[in-house]
Order: structure tokens, then C-alpha cells, then sequence
């Protein structure tokens, strides 16, 4: 799913439309549950005047209600308990069903996410890291969440109920209305600029959030590293270092939610108070009119409201986090990704590869990799490749498969412009034996296999046990094994020959294999030889090694000096 011109508005409009019903039934029982708690102070002034003997002209016009009209006690307390039960039920559903749309939302931007980072190209990864992107998945989608449920769903239902609420008090005594209509527009202009104020702390304060996980994640995955060369203490002072950063911006950021969050109850008992001088004000003139009963449901129509007007006046807070966090989630969904082209199932295993005139650099390096490389690949043939540590051997996978794309130059797959083939089509005939791309996974069959099918399964089987015939019978692992984090529970040798057993169980027509016998006992290297020996005219192999591998027949070598391939044979 292309999401790189989707905006905030576009992915909640496009949710809202896929989830209608669930939409639907949020906002009938918010409206029913509105209305209901709106009854509930109105009906306690109807007790009022029933037990006391006031009379109110207004709430006559209201007769037509149940619980306005009764004739007595018993029958006015059976509604009322009706009501407080049916608008139980309406709360309940209404609740529940925010929360599943915040879920839902959260799980569909998740999905999205993750599916669009598995396609975002590798130079963008080899650019900006990895680790910064982790707090997408937990702070950035909570607060999108929070957005979704608090900041559109339950703030829609809060202004409206906040609406009801001032047309039923401007309908008891319209000056009333005035007052808090005006007050509440006061301190929604106030609050306007102390957000502003947060807005650009909470931005500083989620980028150092963002940058102290990606050196976390940096430091632990470099954990034998930090331990083998002493490393604790500088690592350490570092870390102190951008947690101190991180302290004091946090300490900014609490010091204005915390000024938010006390200024919004001292405005809503300053309203009180003006109130109060309202009542004070109609009691001592004796010119107005004043009437207890009304003032009574207005008072209890007030406190009622008063959570509801804090939290509808806080939204803002949901709102400041949530579109930073938007904005963080969008960004991603622009990066540069892969696959955008068409894919085709193409069997290109009689196809030549053709590198003509290829020039490559890395995209944070102005030094050429290869500059104006020609060779070619003959199809079912053994080719090897051999050269010095860093004359841009692995970097000629990367281009084999599709990771990375030539700065200029070209790749023809015989007829097929590898610039008009998407890179799925062109995996889908590659397979890749190297330590750069590890295994994952919780067992061992989930590191060499992607399908739970049976015959599958046998098949690893077979292909694992052929792999591992001549290791130490210690040593020998079962699909059921646990590997551990990219293979931290195995032993250099076992990796080894995991990869060997993905690669071969993939059956794909071109095998490209990094240092082939590297880890690998003498006899477990020789049984492999025998295992690629006997793939000869079935399969291209391309071995890519700093010597030539004894016993492996070879069809074609290539030299790579001074970054120029030279055929040897």
C-alpha cells in the first residue's frame, strides 16, 4: 500500500470509511449517553420542585418527559432509576467502542508501518540507522491513539454535549449562558498559546526520546564488544550525558503540562465565581426575577459538566503529542522504498548477467566502489570471484540483489533491464550464502523456512541432515532447535550450515555464496563442495572469495584489481 502522499486527515478519513459501522454505533450511543446525562440534573431539579413545591415556567415546556410529568414519588424514582441504568448501558458501548477504534486505528498504522519499513530501501537504512525508528512502534503510535479516542472521538461527543449544555442553561436564563459561553472562550484563547509553548518542547523532548533508543539499541547489540575492550565507563558518560539533555528538557515539558493541567480547574471555579456573583447579583435586586429551582438544575448541570469542560480544555495536550507523532510516522511512509514496480514471476536462470560500464558509490561516500565495470555472468555456470578485503566483493551482492542500485551504468538479466525489474521479481530467482544477511527467528526451522507446510518441513529435514552428516553427532541441530537472536545460541560452523540449508531449500536458479567454506570443519567443507559440485549445469553459482577454493569446480574467475574485474579464465 502506497502511503507516501497520505496526510493525518487522508489515513483517519480513509478509517472511518473502512469501519463505518463501528464508527456509527461510537457516536449514536455517544449522543444517546449525552443526552441522558444531560437528563439526569434536570430530572434532580424536578425532584427538587416536587418535594419542595417550587415551580419553574421553563421546565413546564420540558412536561412531555417521563420523569417530568409524574404524579407522584414512586413513579419519579422508578424513571430515574431507569434512566441511570439505560444510560449506563450507553456509556458502557460507547466507551468500549472508542477504545476499539483507537485499537484498531493503532493495529492498522501499525501493520502499515511495518510493511512499509520492510520495504524501505537499504540505502536509507545505511543513511539514518535502524534504531531511530523503534520509537515509532510504542510512544508515536500510543500517541496516535490517544489522538484518535481522546482527541477526535471523545472530544467531538464532549463539544457537543458542552453545547447541549450551554443551549439548555441559555434556555433556564440566557444571561447564565452569556457568562460561561464567554468564559470558556477566554480560556480556550489563553490555553491556545500555552500550547504553543509545549508544542515545540515536546518536539525536542521526542527527538532525544528518539535518539537515546537508538543509542541503547546501538550499545546492547554491541555488547561483546563494549565487555572484550573495557568500554563501560565512556559508554556510560555518554549515556549520562544525553540523559542529562533528555532531564532537562523533560523537566521543561512536565513544567508546562503541569501549568496546563492547574490553570484549567482554577478557570472553571473562576467561571463559578462569576456565577455566583450572577445569582448574588439577581437575589439583591429585587427587579429580577429569580427563580431556585432553575438555579438549582443549572448549579447541578454545572458540576455535572465540570470534568467534561476540564477535559475537553486539556484535549489540546492530546493534540500537540498526536501530531508530532503523526508527523514522525508520515515521515517514514515518505522514505524512499522498493517494489514499486510491477512484479513479474520470470524464471531468469538462462539468462546471462551483464554489468556494462557500472559506476557505484555509497550514498554518504563521494569514493567510487566501481567505476565503469564490464563482465558478464554465464547462466548455469560456476563463477568465481576473488579479490582483496574491500575491493567491493559485498557490495557486488548488494547489486545482484536489487539493494542497492548503480549510480550509473547498467544490468541487463539477458533480455530483462534490471532497472525495469522490481526487486521481488529479481529475489525471487536469487538466493545469498554470507554472514551479512543473518538468520532469524525462534528455531532453526523458522531461521531456513518461511512455510509451516509439512512437506516442507520434511524436506528441511532431509536437506539439514545431509548438510550436518559428517559434524560431531554434539553438534548436530533439529528444526526444533532455538537459535537465539539472530543466531546468538549457535556456533559459528552451525550458522554456516543453516545458511547453506536455507539457501538450498529455497531451490532458486542463481546462488551467490560469500566465503564458502569459512567457519566450515574439513569434512563438513568437502561434503559441501560434493553438494555444489553436483549443482553444475543446473544452477548459476557464483562464489566470491579472497582465493580460489581447492576442489570446487570452476567454470569462470574473475580478479578484481584496482576495482576492475580481469578474467583469468
Amino acid at each position: 500500500m502506497n502511503l507516501k502522499l497520505k496526510t493525518k486527515w487522508q489515513l483517519i478519513s480513509s478509517f472511518i470509511k473502512r469501519n463505518g459501522i463501528i464508527v456509527s454505533i461510537t457516536f449514536l450511543s455517544g449522543l444517546c449517553y449525552n443526552i441522558l446525562t444531560l437528563l439526569i440534573p434536570i430530572s434532580l431539579g424536578r425532584f427538587y420542585e416536587f418535594d419542595f413545591g417550587y415551580s419553574s415556567h421553563r421546565l413546564k415546556l420540558l412536561k412531555d418527559l417521563p420523569f417530568i410529568n409524574t404524579k407522584n414519588f414512586i413513579s419519579f424514582l422508578l424513571f430515574f432509576i431507569s434512566l441511570l441504568f439505560i444510560r449506563f448501558v450507553f456509556e458502557y458501548i460507547n466507551k468500549y467502542y472508542i477504545s476499539i477504534i483507537g485499537e484498531k486505528f493503532a493495529r492498522t498504522l501499525r501493520e502499515q508501518l511495518f510493511e512499509h519499513q520492510l520495504q524501505i530501501c537499504t540505502s536509507v537504512y545505511d543513511k539514518k540507522g535502524i534504531g531511530k525508528y523503534l520509537l515509532r512502534y510504542s510512544g508515536d503510535l500510543k500517541s496516535i491513539q490517544n489522538y484518535v479516542t481522546s482527541g477526535l472521538f471523545r472530544f467531538s461527543q464532549d463539544l457537543f454535549l458542552i453545547l447541549f449544555l450551554l443551549i439548555t442553561i441559555a434556555f433556564i436564563d440566557n444571561y447564565l449562558g452569556a457568562i460561561i459561553g464567554i468564559s470558556i472562550s477566554i480560556f480556550i484563547v489563553l490555553l491556545f498559546f500555552i500550547n504553543n509553548i509545549l508544542y515545540s518542547i515536546s518536539v525536542d523532548r521526542r527527538n532525544q526520546r528518539s535518539a537515546m533508543l537508538t543509542f541503547v539499541n546501538t550499545r546492547l547489540r554491541a555488547m561483546l564488544s563494549i565487555k572484550a575492550f573495557n568500554k563501560h565507563t565512556p559508554e556510560q558518560k555518554r549515556y549520562n550525558r544525553r540523559s542529562e539533555q533528555l532531564y532537562a528538557v523533560g523537566k521543561k515539558y512536565q513544567r508546562t503540562v503541569s501549568l496546563i493541567q492547574s490553570i484549567i480547574p482554577m478557570l472553571t471555579y473562576l467561571m463559578l465565581a462569576f456565577l455566583m456573583w450572577y445569582v448574588y447579583f439577581l437575589k439583591t435586586h429585587k427587579d429580577y426575577y429569580f427563580n431556585e429551582s432553575a438555579f438549582l438544575i443549572v448549579i447541578l448541570l454545572i458540576i455535572s459538566f465540570l470534568p467534561i469542560l476540564r477535559r475537553t480544555l486539556s484535549v489540546s495536550i492530546v493534540w500537540k503529542l498526536g501530531s508530532i507523532s503523526f508527523e514522525k510516522l508520515l515521515n517514514i511512509f515518505s522514505l524512499k522504498s522498493e517494489n514499486n514496480l510491477v512484479f513479474k514471476d520470470l524464471n531468469l536462470a538462462a539468462q546471462e548477467i551483464n554489468f556494462n560500464s557500472v559506476c557505484f558509490n555509497y550514498p554518504n561516500s563521494e569514493n567510487r566502489v566501481f567505476n565503469n565495470l564490464n563482465f558478464s555472468i554465464s547462466p548455469k555456470k560456476t563463477t568465481l570471484i576473488i579479490g582483496d578485503s574491500g575491493s567491493g566483493k559485498n557490495t557486488l551482492i548488494k547489486l545482484l540483489l536489487k539493494l542497492y542500485q548503480p549510480t550509473s551504468g547498467k544490468i541487463n538479466y539477458g533480455k530483462y533491464n534490471y532497472n525495469e525489474l522490481s526487486e521481488k521479481t529479481i529475489r525471487k530467482n536469487i538466493t545469498v550464502v554470507s554472514n551479512s544477511f543473518p538468520l532469524f527467528g525462534k528455531t532453526v526451522y523458522e531461521a531456513i523456512s518461511y512455510s509451516r507446510n509439512e512437506d516442507r518441513k520434511d524436506k528441511a529435514s532431509k536437506i539439514l541432515e545431509k548438510l550436518q552428516k559428517f559434524e560431531d553427532i554434539n553438534n548436530r541441530l533439529k528444526l526444533d532447535d532455538a537459535l537465539g537472536d539472530l543466531g546468538s545460541s549457535l556456533s559459528s560452523g552451525q550458522k554456516r550450515v543453516l545458511m547453506y540449508c536455507r539457501a538450498l531449500l529455497t531451490n532458486k536458479k542463481w546462488i551467490i555464496i560469500d566465503q564458502p567454506f569459512t567457519d566450515l570443519n574439513a569434512k563438513t567443507a568437502d561434503n559441501i563442495k560434493n553438494i555444489l559440485n553436483s549443482l553444475k549445469d543446473k544452477k548459476t553459482l557464483i562464489i566470491i572469495d579472497n582465493n580460489i577454493p581447492q576442489g570446487l569446480n570452476i567454470d569462470h574467475v574473475f580478479s578484481v584489481k584496482n576495482k576492475i574485474f580481469i578474467k583469468n579464465k
